[in-house]
Parts: structure tokens; sequence; C-alpha cells
């Protein structure tokens, strides 16, 4: 596995030596947004409720089917599905109505999924949540009539993640009329900007994420205080039971689902004897449910061993730590909970379970169960809290996740939407009863947590640190603030292009500019398949950048062929190999421009980037082809990559003599950004775009058009070059030195940019002259 930096910022080309990354402190909050242009995607939808009369009346105004309790509908070839949940039903405590309806919206989703996931056509397919939570996504001190939506939230966010064409979204309402409502869908049914939208008197707002400074202490803890973790005998919930005993020794109190076994013959097995009693047990299975018994068993065996080995350690060292039994899902096992212990200062709801499987492989039982946890969890403890006598707690502590928050990892939409809902339910408890609550939504603590498959989480973002998670989570506590607060490192890398456009407004965070930059080229996505294909459109505008002022093909503004380039690699990088290793660019070959296809109408072309990967003698490839509005190709090149960045050769191979004639014929440079004589400029992103995050090159731009200018009079159509190879530095060329063959590209005295074979032919020559064609790939309405 390598650490070399890559040659450019490519999804998958992050150092993986450590996943731990620092965490920014960040909380969100609404605010205005205007309805972007219309861009439709269903056409046939269903509209699913729990309060039929609305529902009906809804699905009326929209011309869709219905699907209310009681009644199902008999086909299942919506386009789309507009989910109203539990939107009308009051909220209560001990309310369970929000069971059958998740099962509801479970059904109807996974007799679409297979569909949805098979079609590769970028936003044909769409999920709608609508929620009542003031219009403001619950995210101010006002009434919260429904913040069970919150459950629907986290389940909409995360669906992208097991279906990246479905395009989705979150409305939240402060009015319910049906027409109102009806009007409202139409409106964004037919925008797909941002995940979460709201409207409040009338006025459209967005959440977007803003940096949170740390906040002083202003809650005391001490020896007389009480902390109850629910759950929190293992993992994360253990490490701040710990913490706190150590540093303020306060008597914790964590809570398991059942009593711990004190006289099993494996919970005092040393970890070669209980491996080699596993391997035993796993053995003597006969039948593929006796296997899968067995290792239920034995997960369950062993989380009981940490949880008994976690007592230990916290005896022997003098803590103050206690273990009690609580399912904290039953509301009398809550009570007993409460009547053993002395009132607790702080509680802490940390109870959680995660079975990562995808939504079409869970029963609606299953999705119900995890989400159970979470929000059932909280009412029974918060109505504990609530019940008459009890001394108020300093702190009430919800732990979320980035799951909930911006999307979990595939196999979690259920973990989400129970993790989601917290924030809402804590907004809810504030606002309605004064209890101060606040919501933590981690990251993967690094080899901690519920998380079932580690691996795979840190390819959506970095872990943190235990010791420094701890030490956040303790300032949090002691700061007595309410409200969500998120921690998340750096984005990892196994986006979609869908939530790169739902979360765009993210203020203040370091990787910002790489996501704007990842998302500059992509432009508007029209087909995706994972690990296949991937079809785009940008337009590009004369004088709208700096860079596309600077280059004529025949007198009229044209796409410098540097960004024509660096634009494929880009929408390339999206293309990766399934198990998503480690990926460098090693070179790019059989580049062919077709000038005419450069060429930019005044009013913008539109240009589409078709980049169709698989896995060749050579590793991974990726063939790219762009074409211009008109459906000629502009360009088509193959780039190939590799686990490392390509060495250069050594020494810097001399110079040679071959001619270096002037730039003529039908090109013509300004030379304001790219360069027009033998100098070549330093070249930064903020020189070529003008946009507030402008995408970094990852191959110097003045270069590669150097390159093209010096090969000689260019009288033909077509350019072609047969091998460009960036080694690491390449984003900067200082010196361009004429070797056998090509060109080398200097920096400092030292090789990191070769290309090869440079050519102009006539356009005959050339299949690079001919309309583009792809037989193979799906039309797009």
């Amino acid at each position: 596995m390598t650490t070399a930096a890559p040659v450019r910022p490519h999804l998958v080309s992050f150092d993986t030596a450590s996943f731990v990354r620092p965490v920014h402190r960040m909380v969100w909050e609404p605010v205005p947004l205007p309805l972007p242009p219309s861009t439709p995607v269903a056409r046939r939808l269903l509209v699913i409720g729990s309060d039929a009369e609305l529902a009906a009346e809804v699905a009326s105004a929209l011309g869709a089917d219905l699907c209310v309790p009681g009644r199902e509908p008999e086909r299942d070839d919506w386009d789309g599905i507009v989910d109203l949940n539990v939107v009308g039903v009051p909220y209560r405590l001990d309310g369970g109505e929000w069971r059958d309806a998740l099962a509801r919206t479970t059904r109807m989703v996974q007799r679409r999924y297979g569909a949805w996931g098979a079609d590769p056509r970028a936003d044909r397919s769409c999920y709608v949540a609508v929620t009542a939570m003031g219009g403001l996504m619950g995210y101010d001190d006002g009434p919260i009539d429904s913040p069970l939506g919150g459950i629907w939230a986290g389940f909409a966010k995360c669906l992208p993640r097991e279906l990246p064409n479905l395009a989705v979204k979150v409305l939240d309402v402060d009015a319910l009329g049906p027409a109102h409502l009806a009007e409202l869908l139409t409106a964004e049914l037919a925008a797909w900007d941002l995940f979460e939208i709201g409207y409040r008197q009338g006025v459209r707002h967005a959440l977007t994420a803003r940096p949170g400074p740390e906040p002083p202490p202003r809650v005391e803890l001490g020896s007389d205080d009480v902390v109850l973790i629910s759950g929190g005998a293992r993992g994360v919930g253990f490490a701040l039971a710990r913490g706190v005993a150590e540093e303020f020794g306060c008597q914790v109190v964590v809570t398991g689902r059942g009593e711990l076994p004190v006289d099993a013959r494996w919970l005092t097995m040393d970890d070669a004897a209980y491996s080699e009693y596993c391997r035993a047990r796993v053995s003597s299975a006969r039948t593929a449910r006796e296997l899968r018994d067995v290792r239920a068993l034995l997960k369950r065996e062993a989380e009981l061993r940490q949880v008994g080995a976690n007592l230990a350690a916290a005896r022997r060292d003098g803590l103050r730590i206690t273990y009690e039994p609580c399912d904290c899902v039953r509301p009398e096992q809550v009570d007993a909970l409460f009547a053993r212990i002395p009132d607790p200062s702080v509680i802490v709801h940390n109870a959680g379970i995660d079975l990562p499987t995808r939504l079409d492989n869970k029963s609606p039982e299953e999705v119900v169960r995890t989400v159970d946890v979470k929000v059932t969890g909280f009412a029974n403890l918060t109505r504990a809290v609530l019940s008459a006598g009890r001394d108020p707690v300093k702190v009430f502590c919800n732990v979320g996740s980035l799951a909930g928050r911006m999307g979990g990892m595939i196999g979690q939409i259920d973990y989400a939407a129970g993790n989601e809902a917290l924030t809402r339910l804590g907004f809810w408890a504030r606002n309605t009863h004064g209890l101060p609550v606040q919501t933590l939504c981690w990251p993967t603590w690094e080899r901690l947590g519920v998380i079932a498959n580690y691996d795979a989480a840190v390819r959506y973002v970095s872990t943190i640190d235990p010791a420094d998670g701890v030490e956040r989570w303790i300032r949090e506590l002691r700061s007595g603030g309410t409200g969500e607060v998120m921690f998340i490192g750096q984005v990892g890398s196994a986006l979609v292009p869908t939530q790169l456009r739902g979360f765009r407004l993210f203020t203040g965070h370091p990787d910002l500019p790489r996501l704007h930059g990842l998302a500059h080229f992509l432009g508007t996505v029209e087909l995706f398949e994972p690990s296949r294909e991937l079809r785009s459109s940008v337009v590009h505008t004369p004088g709208a950048h700096p860079c596309l002022a600077e280059f004529t093909v025949d007198g009229r503004a044209a796409l410098p062929i540097s960004v024509l380039i660096e634009q494929a690699c880009s929408v390339a990088d999206w293309v990766v190999p399934p198990d998503r290793p480690p990926q460098h660019l090693a070179e790019a070959r059989d580049v062919k421009v077709r000038l005419p296809a450069l060429v930019l109408a005044p009013g913008g072309s539109r240009f589409t980037t078709r980049a169709l990967g698989e896995t060749t003698a050579q590793g991974w490839s990726v063939q790219v082809t762009i074409t211009s509005e008109t459906g000629e190709t502009a360009a088509s090149l193959r780039l190939l990559y590799g686990s490392s960045p390509p060495e250069p050769a050594r020494p810097v191979p001399p110079p040679v003599t071959h001619g270096v004639a002037a730039s003529g014929g039908r090109l013509d440079w300004s030379g304001l950004i790219l360069g027009a004589g033998d100098p070549l400029p330093t070249v930064t992103a903020a020189d070529l775009w003008t946009s507030p995050f402008p995408p970094e090159h990852g191959i110097a731009p003045a270069a590669l058009d150097a390159v093209v200018r010096r090969a000689g009079r260019v009288t033909g159509d077509v350019v072609e070059i047969a091998r460009i190879v960036p080694y690491p530095g390449a984003q900067q060329v200082d010196e361009l030195r004429p070797v056998a063959g090509g060109w080398a590209g200097l920096r400092s005295g030292r090789q990191v940019l070769s290309v090869e074979g440079v050519a102009a032919v006539p356009a005959a020559s050339s299949s690079a002259g001919q309309r583009a064609t792809t037989p193979d790939a799906p039309s797009t309405p």
C-alpha cells in the first residue's frame, strides 16, 4: 500500500498509513436559498402517508398513486416516492405510530430498489421525504410538531450510498395544507440541488455547516455526580465512562441489554484458548443455519467478554464504574433502572445497533428494530427524567453519528435513520420541555465502536483518535450546550456524485476546495454506473474564466487543450475499480483532439464527457471521450492508473536538436495565462478560474499547451499526442526540453512530465474527426 503523494488529487489516492485525521467542530444552520433552474426527474409518483386523508389529497393533486394504512398499491412502476411518513401525526413519548410507517416506507422502497439500482441514468428516479418540523428542519427555538421526521431525513440522505443515481430530498414545511404542500412538491420535484430544504413563511431555506468555536465550560462535575451511559459497557461509551471517572471521580453507570454471566467457562479464558474454543464451535456446525446461529452466539460472547474485561480493568484502577442490565427500548426496564440508582445528573444515550446489510436484504422489522434502540430508547430515558420528583439533569447527551447527518455507508440506512432522529428529538425535548439536550455527531472512532466493517467505514470519512474523542466529549458535556454539534475529519473516497451535490453548502472545512474542485468539471451527471461508466456535461462560456479567454482556433474563442485534458482526467477519476485500491494516474495514451470542436459559441458550449473503465493487462484503464454540443468528438484518450505514481528516469534526458517551430497556422494564445513564448509562466488554479474554489490541476496547463504550440504549425484539424506521463510534481513545469520522441517537462531541474509523439494530422486520418458513437450506452430521455 503506497504512501507516496498522488500526481493529482484522485478520489482514492489518499495516504492510508493511518486513517486518523484531525477533526473539525461544525454546526449546522438554515440559510435562505433560491429555487434553482428546473431539472425534472420523475414522471409517475407514489405518495406514502400515515394520515390517509392528507396523503390522498396530495396524491390527487400530483396525479400520484397512494399508499396508506390498509391500502398498498398493486403496481410498482413509479419513478419516484413522496413520503409523508408521520406528517400530521402528533409526537408522543409513548407513541409507536412511526414503526408501522417506517415499515411501510421500507416495503415501498424495496419494491423499487432493484429497478432503481439497475438504472444507470442519473436522476431518473427520486425519493422525497416530507417532514413537519417548522420549515427550518428543527434548527430553531420554535415548536416541532413531528420530530420523528428525523427518521426519514436520515433514511433519505443515506439512500444514495446504495442507489447512487437516486435523487433524494428532505422537504420540511411549516404548514400542512394539501394544496400548499402539493405546490411546494411540484416545484421541488424539478429542483435537485441540496438534500435538505425547508420553507418558513414562504421563504426557501437550506442547511449549511460552518465551523463552531470550542465551547467554554459551564457545568461542574465532581464525585457527587452520577453519569448514566446507556449501552456504555463497550466501545466509545466505555471510553467516555473511563474518561469522566478518571477526571472527575464521578460514579458512572453503564448499561447493557442483559445480565452479565458469572460462571461461563468462556468468560475467563485467555485469548488463545478462546480462539481455539471458537474454532471448535464453528467446526461443529453441520448446516448453514447452525453455522449462522453459532456465529451469532460467538459474536455475543465476544461482546460480553469485552464488557467483563472493561469492568475488571476499571475495578483494578479504582474507578467507580458499575454495570446495570437495562434494555432501553423497554420502558419497564428503564423505570426499574432509575429506581435502583441515584438520580443521574448526566445522561448519555449511547445505545445502538448496526447491522450493515443492504436495504433490499433487510426485513422491515429489522429496519424498525435498529431505529427503535435510538428513538424509543431516547423516549424512555426522557420520560424517566421528566417524571415528577426527580432532580433536573445538568446535561442530556445524545450520541449521534455522521451516518445520520451526512449519510452513512452502504448497509447503514436504518442506522442513519435512527441517529438522525436523535438530533430532531433533542430539539423537540429542548424546545418543549426545556431539557438541556445536546446531540454529538461523531465519525468512526479509530478501532472502537459498533462499526462492523472498519475497512469499509474509513473509505467514507477519516477516523478520530479515541483520546481526542474523549477529551472533546467531556468538553461538550461541561459546556452544557444544547443543539447539534458535528465532528468531521477528512472526507473519504467513497463519494457518489449525488452526495457532492447534496452537501455543497459546507463552509469553512479544509476539504471544501477539494470537493468543489471535484464538482467543477463533473457538471451535470447524465449517467453513472459505479466502477464502470460516468457521463456528464459542463458548459464553457467564452471569457467566463481567464482560461476561456486565452486560446483561439481560427480566430474564435476555444477551449484550451490543457483544460480539455484536465476535464477528461477529472471525470475519469470518478470511475474507480470495484475494490477501490489506491489509485494514481500513470499516463494518458492516444490523445486525439479535434480543433474545430473546441470552438466556443458566444453564449457557451456544452461539452459531454464519457468515461468508461475496465481492468486491462496494464492495470486499471479509463477510456474518455469528450463530445461537443453538436455531437462531434472534441477529444479522446485513454488513462492508465497504478498503485504508485510513476518515477521519472534518471538522469534528466539531454536536449536534442529537433526543430522548435513558433506557433502559427490556426491556433493562437493570448499569452496572459498559458504563455506564448519560451518562458513557461507559473500557473495556479486561481489564474485559470475565477470561481470561489477553483479546481487544482493535475498536469501543468502551460506545459501542455506549449508542447502543442512548439511542435510546429498546425494546419490540420486534429492534434495527436501519443503519451503523457505525469510524475509527482507535474502540476507545474518550469522548463520544456526537447528530447528524442517528444518533450521533457522540468521543475527545478527535475523531470516531472514527459510528452511523447505530438503531431498535427488531417482530420480524415484520425477517428477523432468522426461523430461520437456510443452504442452500448443507454439513451437519456
